[in-house]
């Protein structure tokens, strides 16, 4: 699981190999079957999960795979394993909410939208369910240049009394766990964090950087620039907040309660 977390894939899974078979169950297949994902190691988790005995398929590791091929845009891989677990199981809303999130990075509206629909379908009285799936449908409709569209389902969505749920990114400086959230100026260090997070965006513009406006899931305001919007992403702001400290860290780790943007990536 540690290496996992550190994209650090195939010591991951040099280290399942040398686990003895009688111990093996279900937190150690969804260990190295995450850290494949994560790296990317698609035969290698499509070699471990063939030998795993299909009686032993849990949801889990059925979602860790569908989630293994989805974020490498292989949805028809995906869909396959979804296919074999509803041949004996309800749907499940986990392998949905992976597939609709990893459309809405491949910018692919026609697929979101049919995942959605599906939600729909098999979750309607599920309100956690529906209320982030309909934001991950909007914003792929964004990212994808159809901000209208994406502009009437954010309409319909504000209309209900379910809120979206704020993003939020999480991580600790001298042993304190600090949260900031999208162009937050409540932290005492805030001038000094904006002034690092200039700095280095000017860095990152002379090695070729570029804002990737496609990002941003809304009309701008008056007096909003894709800049602006952008760099003041709360995962941005935890960057920036450990890269002032003295000394300067040599790890940084941050927590989010959604997935990073492309941009900030």
């Amino acid at each position: 699981n540690a290496y996992g977390r550190n994209g650090m894939g195939f010591e991951a899974v040099q280290l399942f190999h040398k686990v003895p078979t009688n111990i093996l169950d279900e937190r150690v297949y969804i260990c190295v079957l995450n850290a494949c994902a994560h790296a990317g190691l698609i035969n290698e988790a499509r070699q471990i999960c063939e030998k795993i005995p299909f009686n032993q398929r849990t949801e889990q590791i059925y979602t860790t795979m569908v989630d293994t091929f989805s974020r490498v845009f292989l949805f028809d891989q995906a869909q396959k394993f979804i296919d074999e677990f509803e041949k004996s199981h309800h749907p499940s809303i986990p392998m949905y909410m992976s597939m609709l999130s990893s459309a809405r990075n491949a910018k692919n509206a026609l697929l979101s939208q049919k995942i959605f629909d599906r939600i729909q379908s098999n979750f309607s009285n599920v309100e956690n369910c529906i209320t982030p799936a309909t934001v991950l449908l909007a914003n792929t409709y964004a990212l994808s240049g159809n901000k209208s569209m994406a502009s009437i389902i954010r309409t319909k969505l504000s209309q209900t009394i379910t809120k979206k749920v704020v993003g939020c990114s999480w991580t600790v400086v001298n042993r304190k766990v600090f949260k900031f959230r999208a162009h937050d100026r409540s932290h005492p260090c805030s001038q000094d964090i904006y002034a690092e997070l200039d700095r280095l965006e000017k860095e990152l513009i002379e090695h070729g950087y570029k804002y990737d406006e496609s990002w941003i899931a809304r009309p701008l305001n008056n007096d909003e620039t894709v800049e602006s919007v952008l760099s003041g992403h709360s995962e941005r702001l935890a960057i920036a907040y450990n890269l002032i400290q003295r000394p300067t860290p040599t790890r940084i780790q941050v927590v989010k309660n959604l997935r990073v943007c492309g941009d900030c990536r």
